[in-house]
């Protein structure tokens, strides 16, 4: 486990000095303080999923940038091996924009999706029908 703090602190960093940005600037943008995001640099600590979100949308990544190799690969793989079918005949129907839309949604916005999925139908419904009327051209 500490290797991997140590693996994601490193790439933090190394996200966060090819911006040319403190520490101190991280911590201002992400809403997290800079004792957090030293600790995590040197990999001490672990943050929060809300906190990494954060950080990572302030360099312009995603969680899976900051994430070993051989995790990545595992977690494609096992989410492919459940819904590989499902998810290829959706992908193959979208616009490439649209698929980046998703990952991006997937990657950074989990907490959003988590709090979708406990609304009840009708608010689902409302929320969708929202989501449409706004985006709709």
């Amino acid at each position: 486990m500490n290797e991997l703090k140590k693996y994601i602190g490193t790439k933090i960093k190394d996200y966060r000095k090819e911006l040319k940005i403190t520490s101190v600037e991280l911590g201002k943008l992400s809403n997290t303080s800079q004792t957090t995001i030293s600790g995590i640099e040197r990999g001490d600590r672990f943050a929060s999923f809300e906190v990494m979100i954060k950080i990572c949308e302030v360099l312009g990544i995603t969680l899976y940038d900051v994430l070993p190799s051989e995790i990545t690969k595992n977690l494609d793989l096992n989410l492919l091996d459940r819904n590989d079918e499902r998810i290829n005949i959706i992908l193959s129907t979208m616009a490439p924009e649209d698929i980046e839309i998703a990952e991006n949604l997937l990657l950074n916005h989990m907490s959003f999706l988590k709090e979708f999925n406990n609304l009840t139908p009708e608010a689902k419904e409302y929320l969708t029908k929202f989501i449409h009327s706004i985006s709709d051209k």
